[in-house]
């Protein structure tokens, strides 16, 4: 993929964002190349970044032996399944080489605090991705 915002628009998290709330995104995300054993977040740490899949696999390892493995472009590595309160309560390893759209955590939280249409579109999308790849994961949105 050639943009952030075609990644965005594979994503189920953000698939609900009309153009106008996409190119407000855009800004946020920043792209990145990813090598296999390489961890963009760790467990117990303090939570800087969610991750968007454009290719390759991701291995987000959870608490009490849950993982799920990120492979389609647009899948989302963010919320609930990699933090709580401002820690990672994930491991989010690269299985396979790749790139991903990285976006601040505090940009995150701050676009979906708040009720709005676009917060809105973006934790139903996230709920729908999450009963798809990670029904396991509790309160998703």
């Amino acid at each position: 993929m050639e943009s952030s915002a075609a990644c965005l628009s594979e994503s189920t998290t953000f698939k609900g964002l009309d153009t106008q709330d996409i190119d407000r995104l855009i800004p946020m995300f920043s792209r990145r190349s990813v090598m296999p054993g390489e961890v963009l977040a760790q467990a117990g740490h303090c939570t800087q970044f969610f991750f968007l899949l454009e290719e390759g696999a991701l291995l987000v390892a959870m608490e009490k032996g849950r993982a799920v493995v990120l492979n389609r472009p647009g899948d989302f590595a963010g919320l609930s399944m990699v933090s709580l309160n401002g820690t990672n309560t994930a491991t989010v390893t690269v299985l396979e080489k790749g790139a991903v759209w990285i976006v601040s955590y505090p940009n995150i939280l701050e676009l979906t605090g708040h009720e709005s249409q676009a917060a809105a579109a973006i934790l139903d999308g996230w709920q729908q991705f999450c009963e798809e790849k990670a029904p396991f994961c509790s309160n998703p949105a």
